[in-house]
């Protein structure tokens, strides 16, 4: 992902019913997300995912929220993926954000000491969960409810864990290729 597609995109309007977000504070907010991927600024995947918009007000412009949100989860994925050196998360409509090889690969950092971590046995049998769905999909995968309502129980101070802000960055990016595996209309466009 890269500044140019963060300024490119533009989220649909929302219709009845649906949940929005004022235009204005979004769009101020993904200003300050370019500057982040051009290396001018300072935000971190954890400033994403607590950030949070007004509605728009009456006879305002605003965005389809679940498209904003979506988007975000992404942006988050990236920061996490560059802080940590990895791999840079795929553009929309590119390759799959995930493979279950991919899940084989995945390492987290060890909390450091005095912190407490995610148990690493329920985050490495969650990884073979999220393997399994992307491998084979169908009945029984999991969804992105599952994945947004799943908790870790926190190491044992005496023993190591998983560092928390890693496993919730990979968590935003599952919940990214869960969605984008799922059959559904054209969600957001970015202008070419």
């Amino acid at each position: 992902m890269t500044a140019g597609e963060v300024s490119r995109t533009r989220f649909a309007a929302p219709v009845a019913e649906q949940r929005a977000y004022r235009a204005q504070e979004v769009d101020a907010f993904l200003a300050a997300v370019s500057a982040a991927l051009d290396g001018r600024g300072a935000l971190t995947a954890d400033d994403i995912r607590h950030i949070v918009f007004d509605a728009p007000r009456l006879g305002e412009r605003g965005y389809q929220a679940e498209q904003v949100d979506e988007f975000l989860d992404r942006v988050r994925a990236e920061l996490e993926s560059r802080r940590r050196g990895a791999r840079p998360v795929p553009a929309a409509g590119g390759p799959a954000l995930l493979t279950p090889e991919d899940l084989h690969h995945m390492r987290f950092s060890l909390s450091p000491v005095g912190f407490r971590g995610y148990h690493q046995e329920e985050v490495d049998a969650f990884l073979d969960l999220v393997a399994a769905t992307l491998a084979h999909g169908g009945p029984g995968s999991l969804t992105v409810e599952d994945v947004r309502s799943v908790r870790f129980t926190e190491a044992r101070l005496a023993t190591k864990g998983y560092q928390r802000d890693e496993v919730d960055a990979f968590l935003d990016l599952v919940i990214a290729a869960l969605r984008r595996a799922e059959p559904q209309p054209h969600r957001w466009s970015r202008h070419e």
